[in-house]
């Protein structure tokens, strides 16, 4: 390696933008061997770990964890052992200088608001881009700040305490800021609404059949089998017989799959995570409520992978086990579509001029239009009926 070798933001996704460290498995000092776990960071709602590419010591942790940073933003150092301090403070300050040339060249053409503050010098070098946006916005002159973080880093508390409030919210109103799960879901599903055209089929069937089927599994098999399970088998069976709606928009290109690849929402106290049961449609039941259950799991434990969240064809979320009889999803793109369910209930129900009691489920399709027509969209649902009705 070379003496001074960069830990930055890497790019692990098309759409990332940032990430937040969540573990330093290294501490400053520490020899590290190519292929070490140096970091654990969070990103588009999954963990990646930052595998060493070289060999040396971890001479300088500049991200503390927690902090969200850019992709390229600089995370620390690591170098040989011989290396002075003072050639790795350079190493830092010119890596600073040349980042700031770079991110400033595009705003140089765009017309500065007057509030605007324009942070340079050491204050740049000792602060994260999110820490010089807080400033920007709170108007303080990182240049006045005296850091309390390691080595004498600007931390977003720091500006605050600039400004004599360590918030702008009034009195009784809690501040909870924004985590990097949060804010890839606030810029996705904005992205998503703003920018697919989106449209709406309503239905509603019958789940008699559907719930003596599933009791029968579960008086004989060793897999306990929920509604939803079933209900995401007969959404794969029926993509198979309908793949006009198993579908991503890619680019200029629809990618119609052969396979039901399922995204299924996981609800955590972080955020919604869309985890993927890959080939359902030729899963048993029970094999999706494993696959569900492991899925699940490693959402809640922060353990999600990027395999385990990509590749969906189409996404089924399901908000029933909280009492919403019905809602419309937000498409998650490049996906075509997403269906959400609702609390299935006893209901009145007139079948050949009878009066009966039937358990009604509504369902309702969220379409990208641009990929799937409404005749498409309709078809499908039907199509699910009959699975349903089969059962």
């Amino acid at each position: 390696m070379s003496e001074i070798y960069p830990i930055a933001v890497p790019k692990w996704g098309i759409e990332m933008v940032e990430g937040t460290i969540t573990t330093w498995n290294k501490s400053e000092g520490d020899v590290i061997a190519k292929g070490d776990e140096v970091f654990e960071m969070e990103s588009d709602k999954i963990v990646n770990v930052w595998d060493a590419p070289v060999a040396g010591v971890l001479r300088r942790i500049i991200a503390a964890a927690g902090d969200a940073h850019p992709v390229g933003a600089l995370l620390g150092v690591i170098a040989a052992a011989d290396v002075s301090d003072a050639d790795i403070d350079q190493f830092i300050a010119e890596h600073s200088a040349t980042r700031a040339e770079t991110e400033s060249a595009p705003a140089a053409a765009e017309t500065a608001t007057p509030q605007q503050t324009i942070q340079t010098g050491d204050a740049y070098t000792r602060s994260s881009p999110s820490v010089r946006r807080l400033a920007d916005e709170l108007g303080v002159d990182l240049g006045a700040v005296t850091g309390t973080g390691r080595r004498g880093r600007i931390t977003d508390d720091d500006v605050k305490a600039a400004t004599g409030s360590d918030s702008s919210a009034p009195e009784g109103v809690q501040v909870i800021p924004l985590s990097a799960t949060r804010k890839t879901i606030a810029r996705r599903l904005t992205e998503a609404k703003q920018s697919i055209p989106h449209f709406y089929l309503t239905a509603e069937y019958a789940l008699d059949g559907l719930l003596a089927h599933r009791a029968k599994l579960n008086e004989t098999g060793s897999v306990k089998v929920s509604v939803n399970d079933l209900l995401v088998w007969s959404v794969a069976q029926a993509l198979m017989k309908e793949p006009r709606v198993n579908v991503n928009l890619v680019d200029d290109s629809i990618h119609q799959f052969d396979a039901a690849h399922i995204s299924v929402a996981i609800a955590t106290e972080e955020g919604l995570y869309p985890a993927t049961v890959r080939n359902a449609d030729t899963l048993s039941p029970a094999e999706i409520a494993e696959a569900t259950a492991a899925l699940a799991e490693k959402a809640k434990t922060g353990k999600l992978t990027k395999d385990d969240i990509s590749g969906g064809s189409f996404t089924v979320s399901n908000l029933g086990m909280f009492g919403i009889t019905q809602f419309t999803a937000i498409i998650n793109p490049p996906m075509g579509a997403i269906l959400a369910m609702g609390k299935a209930s006893q209901q009145a129900v007139v079948r050949e001029g009878e009066i009966g009691i039937a358990t009604m489920l509504s369902v309702t399709l969220s379409c990208d239009h641009r990929v799937i027509d409404g005749a498409v969209g309709a078809q499908f649902l039907a199509t699910l009926d009959e699975v349903i009705a089969a059962l």
